[in-house]
């Protein structure tokens, strides 16, 4: 079989644009759909089981899974990102060095983190719980919060091994333009937690240990699956995926890949030191936290398609820039724009119009004061989902070109440098209180994406200039 015959990838440059982004992002924005499940299915089952409690205990240990989750996410978009310009400038050998790197990193990184989880998770569910002094608990009861938090986390970051392979493995196989099988592996994981779910936390009582049980299982099930696909399929790829014996470790790979994933791990881990500083601004009202723990579990039905779309964008954009095509390049990202934009303006519609029902899912019952608080954050928040839009395309084409520190700064400005201020002063030194926090989203994401826009233009002028491609555009049969 001839290398031409054998290269999937070569669909990146030669499909056209419209129908590569829909067969791409398709399934990836599938599979984000189910993950979005998949991040709030334990807070449902929990939230029903022990309403006053559950839901509370699992928003104080979310910012560490969301710190485990960013290095996965971050190593392995590095990864990806530089799978595809290799390909997309024909080294494939490199390109299999990078995923047999990508790989080793991820069970390091996996490692750190059970040692870290073991060790650190009880103190630091303790200092949001049974050492915060200044708490209005609106009648929870914070010794079981801690005691569900803290289990339930430790169990989640000890056993972190399966969510790191699996988000590798699919990252790599997206690069290569196969988006099915990550979809049925997140699909797979996904299945499995919501079967386990009430099996574990209610048939046998297990509460938050089940739950943390439920969620590891599906994360190692799932990491099996592109394994064995891998496997069983293995001449067909474009590289070799797994360890061969000529791999060794070379600097500039590993500096390709830390140099869009380890950005990316920080513009994940900006998520993880938001909703950390978030609950401590907070933290005077349990109402509070459990408001912004369910918006921060359903806003993930409005961004994890996106972030699907750019999944499958990614690879294309990154393929079209090593290949030296700005056409498709240009209009890549303009198609995804409207298409999130499109997402986005129909998920914030739902939170306007429903935020009740939305919040029956988790167990509020006849909570009068969790609910009117709830309400209102799922209203507010929601209007930042339209710029938000904009400022999530714009990271993925950074990350697509290899500027991953830019695509860092976008996050940073805007869940760090203007969200927190804006949420604290607001919140604590004017009448709104609350309210206050809440509209520090929309404003945000607003002057975050006004400020990058200019970088944003610039950037794909000067990249492009660069490779000596304002010239004349490439032409690749459609």
């Amino acid at each position: 079989m001839s290398d031409a015959e054998n290269l999937q990838s070569t669909k990146l440059g030669t499909t056209p644009i419209g129908k590569l982004i829909f067969k791409m992002s398709g399934p990836a924005i599938l599979s984000m759909l189910v993950q979005a499940l998949y991040n709030i299915v334990d807070s449902i089952f929990i939230g029903n089981y022990d309403p006053t409690n559950g839901v509370l205990a699992l928003s104080y240990a979310l910012p560490m899974q969301l710190l485990v989750n960013a290095f996965a996410i971050g190593i392995a978009v590095g990864t990806g990102s530089l799978i595809s310009r290799l390909l997309g400038e024909g080294r494939k050998d490199d390109a299999s060095l990078s995923s047999q790197t990508g790989i080793l990193l991820s069970l390091i990184v996996s490692a750190l983190f059970a040692i870290l989880g073991y060790f650190i998770s009880e103190a630091f569910i303790r200092a949001y719980t049974l050492d915060a002094s200044t708490l209005n608990t609106g009648g929870a009861n914070m010794q079981t919060v801690y005691e569900m938090s803290y289990k339930y986390l430790s169990i989640c970051t000890c056993c972190s091994f399966g969510m790191m392979i699996e988000i590798m493995l699919n990252r790599i196989l997206q690069a290569m333009g196969n988006m099915i099988v990550p979809m049925i592996s997140q699909l797979v994981g996904a299945v499995t937690n919501i079967v386990l779910d009430p099996i574990f936390i209610s048939v046998i009582g297990l509460g938050a240990i089940g739950a943390a049980i439920a969620t590891v299982t599906g994360q190692i099930i799932a990491m099996f699956i592109p394994i064995f696909v891998i496997i069983a399929g293995r001449k067909k790829w474009d590289i070799h995926i797994f360890f061969t014996r000529g791999f060794k470790l070379k600097k500039q790979i590993i500096f390709n890949i830390l140099r869009v994933g380890l950005p990316t791990v920080v513009m994940n881990s900006i998520g993880s030191v938001m909703y950390m500083i978030a609950n401590i601004i907070l933290n005077r009202s349990t109402d509070a936290v459990w408001s912004f723990g369910i918006y921060f579990k359903l806003q993930s039905f409005a961004f994890m398609p996106v972030f699907g779309l750019n999944q499958g964008c990614i690879p294309i954009m990154g393929y079209n820039y090593g290949a030296r095509n700005r056409k498709r390049f240009d209009k890549t990202f303009r198609l995804a724009m409207l298409i999130a934009f499109i997402y986005m303006t129909f998920a914030m519609i739902l939170f306007l119009t429903i935020p009740k029902p939305l919040l029956q899912l988790f167990g509020v019952g006849d909570n009068i004061a969790r609910i009117k608080m709830g309400s209102e954050a799922l209203r507010i928040c929601s209007v930042a989902f339209l710029p938000a839009a904009f400022g999530v395309i714009m990271i993925a084409m950074f990350n697509s070109v290899g500027h991953g520190i830019k695509a860092m700064f976008i996050s940073l400005l805007r869940q760090i440098c203007l969200l927190l201020p804006l949420g604290y002063i607001l919140s604590t030194y004017t009448s709104l209180s609350f309210t206050g926090f809440w509209m520090s989203f929309p404003i945000a994401e607003a002057l975050s994406v006004i400020i990058f826009i200019p970088i944003t233009i610039s950037t794909i002028n000067k990249i492009f200039r660069i490779k000596g491609m304002d010239a004349e555009y490439v032409r690749i049969s459609r």
